[in-house]
């Protein structure tokens, strides 16, 4: 069992619940992504899998590995909402191109100690930092300036 998996396995328990196949099926996919994944990303991996997997089976999990800090969703441009898998880190930064949509994880060490300014000009704490900037990446921008050069 992959050590997340493994991770997800021992917080559900000590939560009151269990790692389902389902569930395994899920934060595995999930883990297995090297990208953000949509839902309907994760119910096709998930159905190659088990086609008996319902929908509202993926719904629900989503839901609790999400409430249970095992995954999370972003809004990337785009409007829809994609899922993750947090391992070692609570803060968590995007670099989104607004043309092709490219996205990239940004150094948590770019924010500095501003949870701890948060925590100690606003007493916020325990503040995650969710970062997401867009803008054009170079071949993007090249195509842009290029098709305005043109009559």
């Amino acid at each position: 069992m992959h050590h997340y998996v493994r991770m997800g396995n021992e917080l559900l328990r000590k939560r009151g619940y269990r790692l389902t196949p389902q569930r395994h099926m899920i934060l595995s996919v999930i883990q297995d992504a090297d990208a953000h994944l949509r839902v309907e990303e994760i119910a096709l991996r998930v159905q190659e899998r088990n086609p008996y997997v319902s929908l509202s089976t993926i719904y629900r999990t989503l839901e609790l590995l999400q409430k249970l800090g095992l995954i999370r969703s972003a809004h990337l441009p785009g409007g829809q909402l994609y899922y993750e898998a947090v391992q070692d880190h609570i803060h968590h930064h995007h670099l989104v191109c607004r043309q092709c949509q490219h996205t990239i994880h940004l150094d948590t060490a770019l924010l500095g100690d501003l949870h701890e300014k948060l925590a100690h000009m606003y007493g916020f704490h325990e503040v995650t930092l969710d970062l997401l900037a867009s803008g054009y990446c170079d071949d993007c921008l090249k195509q842009l300036t290029q098709d305005k050069q043109q009559p």
